[in-house]
C-alpha cells in the first residue's frame, strides 16, 4: 500500500479521524507492520496487549471458543477498523483470539503512543468513545439474537447488514455478494454447520439470496428484514439444542 492510500485509510479510522492529513502522515513511521496469511493467529485470548491494532488490508476476525472447540465469532474487521481496543486501555489480557481471515496486514499503534495522542488531541477521544458506545450497543444485539432468535433470524440479519454495511457483526464495506463458507457463518451466527445450511436453504427457496458454491448473493435486501422479524424468528423456549 502506497503512502497516499495509507493516509486516506488511516483517515477513516475513528483514532485518526479528527486529525490532518499532515498529523496522520507524521504518525505512520511509528506504527509497526505486521504481515499474517489467512488463518495465522494475531493473538491469543490471555495475552497482554501490545498496543492498538489496525487492519490495513484483509480481514480479521475475533473469537471466543467453548471447552468442547465450538467457536462463536465476536467481531470481524475490514480495513481501516481497529481491534484489541479494550486491553489497548484497561492493561488487561486479550479478551479473545484474533486470527486473520484472509492475507492480512496489521498495524501496531504501541499504547505509549495512543495514550499520548489521546491527551494531545481529545477530539479524538470522543470519536473513540463513540466508537465503543456503537460496539455495546452490537453486542447487546448479538446477546439477543442468541438468546431469543431462531437461526434463520439471525442468518437473515447478518446478511441484511452486510449488504447495507452496518457494523452489528462485521465492519466492513457493504456487499451484497458474499464469499463465506457455511462453517464461517455459523460461528458467526452462533449455530452449527447443518442448521446453517437447512437456513441457508430456508432463505434460497424464498428467493432472498442464491447460493453457489461458497458465494452467497443477496437478491432481496428488504425482504431479509421480514425474515428477522417475522413472528417465527423468535426461537422456541427449550429448543436451544437445535440452534
Amino acid at each position: 500500500m502506497d503512502l497516499p492510500a495509507k493516509l486516506e485509510l488511516l483517515k477513516r479510522t475513528p483514532y485518526f479521524a479528527s486529525l490532518s492529513l499532515s498529523e496522520i502522515r507524521e504518525l505512520v513511521p511509528r506504527l509497526l507492520e505486521r504481515h499474517y496469511r489467512a488463518g495465522d493467529v494475531i493473538f491469543h485470548k490471555g495475552d497482554p496487549s501490545e498496543g492498538l491494532c489496525v487492519v490495513l488490508s484483509g480481514r480479521v476476525r475475533s473469537e471466543t471458543t467453548s471447552e468442547e472447540g465450538r467457536e462463536q465469532v465476536l467481531k470481524v474487521f475490514g480495513p481501516g477498523r481497529t481491534f484489541g481496543d479494550i486491553p489497548a486501555f484497561d492493561d488487561e489480557p486479550q479478551p479473545a483470539n484474533a486470527i486473520a481471515v484472509t492475507d492480512s496486514t496489521v498495524a501496531l499503534l504501541p499504547q505509549t503512543i495512543l495514550l499520548e495522542l489521546l491527551r494531545l488531541h481529545p477530539d479524538l477521544a470522543i470519536d473513540v468513545i463513540r466508537l465503543f458506545a456503537s460496539r455495546l450497543r452490537a453486542y447487546k444485539v448479538m446477546i439477543e439474537d442468541l438468546s431469543l432468535r431462531d437461526v434463520v433470524s439471525r442468518v437473515a440479519r447478518l446478511l441484511r447488514d452486510r449488504a447495507r454495511g452496518e457494523t452489528t457483526l462485521v465492519e466492513d464495506s457493504p456487499s451484497v455478494s458474499l464469499l463465506y463458507t457455511q462453517n464461517e457463518v455459523a460461528a458467526m451466527v452462533g449455530s452449527v454447520r447443518e442448521v446453517v445450511q437447512r437456513a441457508l436453504k430456508t432463505l434460497a427457496h424464498a428467493g432472498v439470496i442464491e447460493m453457489s458454491r461458497e458465494r452467497i448473493r443477496i437478491l432481496d435486501v428488504d425482504a431479509l428484514g421480514v425474515w428477522i422479524d417475522s413472528e417465527h424468528a423468535m426461537a422456541v423456549p427449550g429448543a436451544r439444542a437445535s440452534s
